[in-house]
């Protein structure tokens, strides 16, 4: 038989490669942590994990808030929401356990660096009980992490509605919409600085955790990790995808399309003119508002786009693509 055959000639390449296996280092040898770093990839790993999660979760709360009647509330408090969400996930992660949901899941916890260095400890293979982040420590990282994000939304957004900038360059809020800025410009250049050296050094991968020296560990040498290969390979292509057509601005062309039918189907007594059609709804605009590249649109459909969390503060423009992140009243 066929079968019968195919497996007497396996067994000498199988009896090999079992006695080639015997030769080699022990599996531990392989399977141990770095004892004076933790990798770059956990880290990373934690952090995408925790803003993906997140985000799933403000999405849910927000599609609460898309029923009929209740769109006003999530707009008008969404800064609100989005911080009492922080505020409950920090509390039940990182206040009680000083690690977030997503260095839970890699097996990673905050140490305060500065007393490990003091006592001359330098290992990262598990996290000393004495080298817990006291509660003055994660109170100054819920303040950075949590508090000020949120002042700073809010700031933005009166800044935004009551168009801070155009006022006389002399006035408090002028002045005030230049500062905040001007900080967030100095804020970002130090974060990329700081992900430059994280990418070095594999220590203190944001800027918070750098101040406050709170660096990550192991919470224990040796974890057993699963990695679902059809999810790591969907998710991928999904960003793969997503970046692409994000490229191609593939929303532009659709309005384009759009706007080419409606030109069609519409008698041409009746067109109008682009100053009178909002660029999102097509719509004669409500409260009209003109975009910083011209473009008119009605007031709850820019503004919309313009506080929404995930558009932080500009989107594209539906007409010619610019990037939009101020509304001027139509005059």
């Amino acid at each position: 038989m066929t079968w019968v055959e195919d497996t007497a000639a396996a067994q000498f390449p199988l009896a090999t490669v079992v006695k080639q296996q015997g030769t080699l280092p022990s599996s531990n040898l392989f399977t141990t942590l770095p004892v004076n770093r933790v990798l770059r990839v956990f880290q990373l790993c934690a952090l995408q994990t925790q803003e993906e999660l997140v985000d799933i979760l403000r999405s849910s709360l927000f599609g609460i808030f898309e029923l009929e009647g209740l769109q006003t509330y999530r707009y008008a408090y969404q800064d609100e929401l989005m911080f009492l969400l922080d505020a409950v996930l920090y509390y039940g992660s990182t206040w009680k356990r000083a690690q977030s949901i997503g260095d839970r899941m890699q097996n990673l916890v905050l140490r305060d660096e500065a007393k490990a260095l003091a006592t001359g400890m330098t290992s990262v293979v598990r996290l000393d009980p004495t080298l817990v982040p006291t509660r003055g420590r994660l109170l100054l990282h819920a303040l950075l992490t949590v508090c000020v994000p949120y002042m700073i939304r809010k700031v933005q957004r009166k800044s935004l509605e009551e168009d801070w900038e155009r006022e006389n360059p002399r006035s408090l809020k002028a002045k005030l919409a230049k500062v905040i800025r001007l900080l967030s410009i100095i804020w970002s250049t130090l974060s990329i600085i700081n992900t430059l050296h994280f990418l070095a050094t594999a220590q203190y991968r944001t800027l918070v955790e750098r101040l406050l020296s709170l660096r990550l560990v192991y919470g224990t040498q040796k974890t057993r990790r699963f990695s679902n290969l059809m999810y790591l390979n969907q998710h991928v292509t999904w960003k793969t995808w997503s970046s692409f057509l994000a490229l191609i601005n593939v929303g532009r062309y659709i309005s384009r399309l759009t706007r080419s039918l409606q030109a069609f189907t519409t008698p041409s007594g009746n067109l109008v003119s682009n100053d009178t059609v909002c660029c999102a709804c097509h719509d004669r605009p409500t409260i009209a508002q003109r975009s910083n590249c011209g473009h008119v649109y009605c007031y709850y459909c820019i503004k919309s786009r313009l506080l929404d969390a995930k558009m932080a503060g500009s989107f594209r423009c539906l007409h010619c693509g610019s990037t939009v992140h101020q509304a001027f009243p139509l005059k």
